[in-house]
């Protein structure tokens, strides 16, 4: 795995800013919102680091992000909404597994 760093100060400190913020709306706001900003500080990091990913990061990163707005979406449909989230965590897992010594370790 690279150590080259992909986030700039200012970029990991409006990251840790949403992230903080997002933590203390979230005692007032429904309990489903929580992965809806989980979601949009993904869809921020995203943009953030695309263009200085590795490419099996970056071919993860152009192929599963662009879907998470359309997920916003379909919120309201939990089945289908949970069925969009396993298949972003599968997808994540396969990116991890390709950039790892465990891709076709059984």
């Amino acid at each position: 795995m690279s150590s080259n760093w992909v986030l700039t100060e200012d970029e990991a400190m409006e990251l840790l800013a949403l992230l903080i913020t997002s933590a203390r709306i979230q005692l007032e706001e429904p309990a489903h919102y929580g992965p809806l900003r989980l979601l949009t500080a993904t869809e921020r990091l995203s943009g953030m680091i695309v263009e200085r990913a590795s490419d099996s990061s970056r071919e993860f990163l152009q192929g599963n992000i662009d879907t998470i707005p359309d997920m916003h979406m379909t919120m309201a449909d939990r089945e289908a909404y949970r069925a969009r989230l396993d298949e972003l965590c599968r997808a994540v897992a396969q990116c991890l597994l390709r950039s790892s010594s465990l891709e076709g370790v059984e």
